[in-house]
């Protein structure tokens, strides 16, 4: 609105001047320009104040720019280094993969190394197993054979600084009526006393034949308080334990049946076997004995383990040997 007035007054002068030569007053129209210089003037320094403005303000585009293009490079530096990273962190993951592919093999082949090995170890327990068994079953073979010539004697009553060989020489004579010389080698009594409060005798006969001599008259003893039988480690004994009801139960039935170590012959067929179970036994047991109570058995006591003397080979034979059964039963 100032400016359309400054217009029409210097218009308004210009007509005035132009039109009326003769009425111009000079003091009026020399104020007029003043004013219009000082308003002049003053819109001069309003535009220099806002070219200041701009100048400032182009300064601090000037510097924006310049702070805007430093960020530019770290940003062009940091997507470099985060590239760089990028690839690291690929170069990386293959490494990890590659170490993962290997340690599934590495597992795998420890996998299969641990069946192998316990394969080997089952095989290895499983032989060493067969081999103490078969250790164990020698070292039976081996007391049996030490002990084939044995005879154990019991019921005979204990004495002072008894002699034990002619103690059994009297009562062969006395008893089962063999007069003659049987050749002996140890005898001695051994083990826990027996019913009768004394512990029994065991014989070793120099003879098998003599011994045999023996047994087959044990018949005579039967009713009266002595006992004979024939000396088995205790792991043959408590086995053959197990079939003596059995052995007697089906020879009252008149039933021909034999034993043999620890073998039971029923009818001529093998009716116990050594590597049978426990179960298995006692089956066959309340298989025979189903009908009537089991009997009661006398006799010698359980043999305990002794040392046995190196044996001769003099003789198999008994391997298929019938064994009497013993007087008290």
């Amino acid at each position: 609105m100032d400016d359309i007035t400054e217009i029409f007054d210097l218009q308004k002068i210009k007509s005035t001047l132009v039109g009326n030569t003769d009425q111009i007053d000079t003091k009026t129209v020399m104020i007029a320009i003043l004013n219009t210089l000082l308003h002049l003037n003053e819109k001069i320094e309003v535009i220099e104040t806002d070219v200041k403005k701009i100048e400032d303000i182009n300064t601090k585009m000037l510097s924006v720019i310049a702070r805007v293009s430093e960020h530019e490079e770290l940003l062009n530096d940091i997507q470099i280094n985060s590239k760089v990273v990028e690839e690291s962190v690929e170069s990386i993951r293959k490494i990890i993969n590659t170490a993962l592919n290997h340690c599934d093999r590495n597992t795998d082949s420890i996998e299969n190394i641990e069946e192998r090995i316990q394969a080997i170890e089952n095989r290895g327990k499983s032989a060493q197993k067969e081999t103490i068994k078969q250790m164990q079953d020698t070292i039976t073979d081996l007391k049996c054979r030490s002990m084939k010539n044995n005879l154990i004697f019991s019921g005979l009553d204990f004495q002072q600084n008894e002699i034990c060989d002619a103690k059994i020489q009297n009562f062969l004579e006395a008893e089962l009526g063999i007069n003659y010389r049987v050749s002996f080698g140890n005898v001695h009594r051994f083990g826990k006393p027996g019913l009768n409060g004394v512990r029994p005798i065991v014989t070793r006969f120099i003879y098998r034949r003599e011994m045999e001599h023996v047994l087959s008259r044990t018949y005579k003893l039967k009713g009266k308080k002595f006992g004979i039988s024939e000396q088995f480690p205790p792991e043959i004994e408590n086995k053959r334990k197990d079939l003596y009801p059995i052995m007697k139960k089906t020879k009252s039935e008149g039933k021909k049946v034999k034993l043999v170590r620890d073998k039971l012959l029923y009818n001529g067929k093998l009716y116990y076997n050594t590597t049978a179970s426990n179960d298995q036994t006692k089956e066959y047991r309340d298989v025979l004995l189903s009908k009537n109570p089991p009997l009661t058995i006398t006799g010698s006591p359980p043999i305990p383990p002794r040392r046995f003397k190196r044996s001769r080979n003099d003789s198999v034979e008994d391997e298929n040997e019938e064994i009497t059964l013993s007087t008290h039963m």
